[in-house]
């Protein structure tokens, strides 16, 4: 029943990073827009002075959206690995092996297993 719920978490956890990682690229996409508007300004083109041009692309929201998407990501992405090596665990395996197969560090999956266990407490 353990490895059942365990697999699910993973489900659940993926497809959320999923969703993530497309914000994410939305965000970044219209990040990138407003980036090569700001190398026109740098270039002279459009007539507005760069601290005009950054107000006028909303510089100060865009920032914002782009932390937030990005912490939103790296936290599905914490959530995917937690949930990985919960259920590595529940198949017998350890968390250096999860590691070495996702390429994280050995002191970070021991990490990860670590929170999974106190999460089971």
């Amino acid at each position: 029943m353990a490895r059942k719920k365990a697999a699910r978490e993973l489900v659940e956890a993926s497809s959320d990073l999923i969703e993530s990682t497309d914000d994410l690229r939305a965000v970044l996409l219209r990040f990138k827009r407003r980036i090569a508007d700001l190398q026109a300004v740098a270039q002279g083109e459009g007539g507005v002075s760069l601290v005009e041009a950054v107000e006028d692309a909303r510089g100060d929201v865009m920032r914002a959206q782009v932390t937030d998407a990005l912490e939103v990501f790296e936290t599905a992405r914490h959530r995917v690995r937690v949930a990985m090596i919960r259920l590595a665990i529940e198949q017998g395996s350890n968390a250096s092996a999860v590691g070495r197969s996702i390429g994280i560090s050995r002191q970070l999956a021991y990490r990860l297993a670590s929170e999974v266990k106190s999460n089971n407490s």
